[in-house]
């Protein structure tokens, strides 16, 4: 019956690990594909946003691409709204 308890306990303890690495690493590739979206869509409004002769550019550095990646596209709107109060 010890056996029985040991291997239960395993096989338990083996479910809640996979279950613990798959969620963080279904975190890690969620704030990935973030950073690069938000990347890319600073980037696009800022080539719009010099194709209109506006001086509102957003760098991009690690801070944004930060604010990006943990935040998402709200993360983006964000940074633009402080540029656009900032101007003001």
């Amino acid at each position: 019956m010890e056996q029985a308890e040991w291997v239960i306990g395993l096989i338990t303890s083996f479910v809640v690990l996979v279950v613990i690495l798959k969620s963080r690493a279904n975190a890690v590739f969620r704030f990935l594909v973030q950073s690069v979206l938000g990347g890319i869509l600073i980037y696009g409004m800022n080539q719009f946003f010099l194709s209109q002769n506006a001086v509102s550019i957003i760098a991009l550095n690690p801070l944004t691409i930060l604010t990006c990646g943990f935040l998402g596209i709200p993360g983006v709107l964000l940074l633009f709204c402080i540029q656009i109060l900032s101007m003001i």
